[in-house]
């Protein structure tokens, strides 16, 4: 259901997220994992202080609030200390 939002998403930060990793999160939307994917995804995102813009941080607290994540938890609640 989200997988192509995620994918579209994820293909954002290639060449600023080493492309194992990103691939790696990817990798996950092809075993319908699409929840997992995007986790795994902002948590790279957070864990390498990769920066995202004013657009990427509002796509991504977008698509945690359409998946049902909580913003108060795991890598979400992070993102906005990496914005650029």
């Amino acid at each position: 259901m989200y997988a192509d939002r995620i994918v579209k998403f994820g293909e954002r930060f290639q060449g600023r997220l080493d492309s194992t990793l990103l691939q790696g999160a990817l990798d996950y939307v092809g075993y319908s994992e699409e929840s997992l994917a995007f986790e795994i995804l902002c948590d790279h995102i957070c864990e390498y202080d990769v920066s995202i813009s004013d657009e990427e941080y509002a796509e991504a607290i977008q698509l945690a609030l359409d998946m049902g994540f909580s913003l108060e938890e795991g890598p979400f609640k992070h993102l906005k200390g990496l914005k650029s």
